[in-house]
Protein backbone atom coordinates (compact mmCIF):
# COMPACT_ATOMS: atom_id res chain seq x y z
CA UNK A 1 0.00 0.00 0.00
CA UNK A 2 0.88 3.48 -0.89
CA UNK A 3 2.20 5.87 2.08
CA UNK A 4 0.60 9.24 1.90
CA UNK A 5 2.27 11.14 -0.92
CA UNK A 6 3.54 8.43 -2.52
CA UNK A 7 1.28 7.86 -4.78
CA UNK A 8 1.76 11.83 -6.01
CA UNK A 9 5.14 11.89 -6.11
CA UNK A 10 5.21 9.24 -8.78
CA UNK A 11 2.92 10.68 -10.28
CA UNK A 12 5.26 13.94 -10.51
CA UNK A 13 8.33 11.81 -11.74
CA UNK A 14 6.14 10.84 -14.95
CA UNK A 15 5.41 14.42 -15.63
CA UNK A 16 9.30 15.49 -15.36
CA UNK A 17 9.99 12.49 -17.98
CA UNK A 18 11.62 13.97 -20.78
CA UNK A 19 10.35 11.68 -24.20
CA UNK A 20 12.83 10.82 -26.68
CA UNK A 21 14.06 8.65 -29.23
CA UNK A 22 12.54 7.47 -33.04
CA UNK A 23 10.25 4.65 -33.22
CA UNK A 24 8.56 2.98 -36.04
CA UNK A 25 5.34 1.63 -35.60
CA UNK A 26 1.94 1.02 -37.81
CA UNK A 27 -1.29 2.49 -37.93
CA UNK A 28 -3.94 -0.42 -37.93
CA UNK A 29 -7.08 -0.38 -39.69
CA UNK A 30 -8.76 0.91 -37.09
CA UNK A 31 -6.76 3.72 -37.33
CA UNK A 32 -5.36 3.00 -33.89
CA UNK A 33 -1.27 3.48 -32.94
CA UNK A 34 0.65 1.81 -30.33
CA UNK A 35 2.29 3.85 -28.26
CA UNK A 36 6.31 3.51 -27.57
CA UNK A 37 6.39 0.46 -24.84
CA UNK A 38 8.74 2.38 -22.55
CA UNK A 39 6.38 5.37 -22.80
CA UNK A 40 3.36 3.42 -22.14
CA UNK A 41 2.92 3.74 -18.07
CA UNK A 42 3.67 7.64 -18.82
CA UNK A 43 0.16 7.98 -20.62
CA UNK A 44 -1.70 4.99 -18.93
CA UNK A 45 -4.12 7.62 -17.77
CA UNK A 46 -4.70 9.35 -21.54
CA UNK A 47 -3.19 11.40 -23.89
CA UNK A 48 -3.83 14.94 -25.74
CA UNK A 49 -3.62 14.14 -29.34
CA UNK A 50 -3.55 17.78 -31.01
CA UNK A 51 -2.68 19.16 -34.62
CA UNK A 52 -1.48 22.42 -34.97
CA UNK A 53 -3.07 24.39 -37.65
CA UNK A 54 0.22 26.38 -38.18
CA UNK A 55 2.47 23.84 -36.91
CA UNK A 56 4.63 20.93 -38.59
CA UNK A 57 2.43 18.01 -39.83
CA UNK A 58 2.25 15.93 -37.22
CA UNK A 59 -0.12 14.57 -34.37
CA UNK A 60 1.83 15.76 -31.22
CA UNK A 61 0.74 13.17 -28.06
CA UNK A 62 0.68 15.34 -24.88
CA UNK A 63 0.30 14.17 -21.33
CA UNK A 64 -2.56 15.15 -19.77
CA UNK A 65 -0.88 17.62 -17.17
CA UNK A 66 1.91 18.57 -20.03
CA UNK A 67 -0.77 19.71 -21.79
CA UNK A 68 -2.48 21.37 -19.24
CA UNK A 69 1.17 23.35 -18.66
CA UNK A 70 1.60 23.89 -22.54
CA UNK A 71 -2.15 25.96 -22.53
CA UNK A 72 -1.32 27.59 -19.71
CA UNK A 73 1.65 28.81 -21.03
CA UNK A 74 0.69 29.68 -24.42
CA UNK A 75 -2.94 29.40 -25.42
CA UNK A 76 -4.35 30.73 -22.01
CA UNK A 77 -2.70 33.99 -22.38
CA UNK A 78 -4.46 34.73 -25.97
CA UNK A 79 -7.15 37.41 -26.27
CA UNK A 80 -9.20 35.69 -28.05
CA UNK A 81 -11.85 38.58 -26.85
CA UNK A 82 -10.27 41.67 -28.85
CA UNK A 83 -8.36 39.70 -31.43
CA UNK A 84 -9.72 37.99 -34.22
CA UNK A 85 -6.64 36.02 -35.04
CA UNK A 86 -6.11 34.88 -31.70
CA UNK A 87 -9.32 33.55 -31.68
CA UNK A 88 -9.38 31.75 -34.34
CA UNK A 89 -5.71 30.55 -33.50
CA UNK A 90 -7.64 29.45 -29.85
CA UNK A 91 -10.93 27.91 -31.82
CA UNK A 92 -8.25 25.71 -34.74
CA UNK A 93 -6.31 24.24 -31.55
CA UNK A 94 -9.27 23.20 -30.22
CA UNK A 95 -11.36 22.05 -33.00
CA UNK A 96 -7.99 19.83 -33.70
CA UNK A 97 -7.27 18.03 -30.73
CA UNK A 98 -8.95 14.89 -29.13
CA UNK A 99 -8.46 13.42 -25.47
CA UNK A 100 -7.71 9.92 -25.84
CA UNK A 101 -7.49 6.74 -23.38
CA UNK A 102 -5.09 4.03 -24.42
CA UNK A 103 -6.38 0.81 -24.49
CA UNK A 104 -4.63 -2.27 -23.23
CA UNK A 105 -1.86 -2.85 -25.25
CA UNK A 106 -0.95 0.93 -25.15
CA UNK A 107 -2.94 2.11 -28.97
CA UNK A 108 -4.19 5.12 -29.26
CA UNK A 109 -7.49 5.78 -31.71
CA UNK A 110 -6.28 8.83 -34.12
CA UNK A 111 -8.99 11.15 -35.34
CA UNK A 112 -9.64 9.85 -38.88
CA UNK A 113 -9.80 13.55 -40.02
CA UNK A 114 -5.99 14.11 -39.04
CA UNK A 115 -5.26 10.88 -40.38
CA UNK A 116 -6.40 11.75 -44.10
CA UNK A 117 -4.88 15.33 -43.65
CA UNK A 118 -1.21 13.82 -42.96
CA UNK A 119 -1.91 10.53 -45.11
CA UNK A 120 -1.11 8.69 -42.19
CA UNK A 121 -1.27 4.84 -43.74
CA UNK A 122 0.72 1.71 -42.77
CA UNK A 123 3.81 2.64 -41.22
CA UNK A 124 3.89 5.68 -38.86
CA UNK A 125 6.98 6.97 -37.65
CA UNK A 126 7.17 8.20 -33.54
CA UNK A 127 9.56 10.49 -31.92
CA UNK A 128 10.02 11.90 -28.56
CA UNK A 129 10.14 16.03 -28.56
CA UNK A 130 11.35 16.52 -24.88
CA UNK A 131 7.33 16.89 -23.77
CA UNK A 132 5.14 14.98 -25.91
CA UNK A 133 5.53 12.09 -29.00
CA UNK A 134 5.03 13.35 -32.48
CA UNK A 135 3.34 11.05 -35.05
CA UNK A 136 4.49 11.58 -38.69
CA UNK A 137 3.90 10.15 -41.94
CA UNK A 138 7.41 8.87 -42.06
CA UNK A 139 8.32 9.97 -45.91
CA UNK A 140 7.02 13.67 -44.64
CA UNK A 141 9.61 13.76 -41.79
CA UNK A 142 12.18 12.50 -43.77
CA UNK A 143 11.01 15.65 -46.73
CA UNK A 144 11.22 17.89 -43.60
CA UNK A 145 14.80 15.90 -42.19
CA UNK A 146 16.19 16.43 -45.72
CA UNK A 147 14.91 20.31 -46.11
CA UNK A 148 16.25 20.71 -42.67
CA UNK A 149 19.95 19.90 -43.98
CA UNK A 150 19.49 22.11 -47.21
CA UNK A 151 18.38 18.88 -49.58
CA UNK A 152 20.91 16.45 -48.78
CA UNK A 153 18.79 13.51 -47.78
Amino acid sequence: MLQSGEKWFKMSDMQQILLSGEFDHALDPKGRVTLPARYRDHFEHGAVLVRFPDGEPCICVYHPDSWREFDAKYIEPLNVFESEADAWRAREIYTNQDHVEPDRQGRVLLSSQRIKELELVGKVKIIGNRDHLEIWNPDTLAARKAERRGGNA
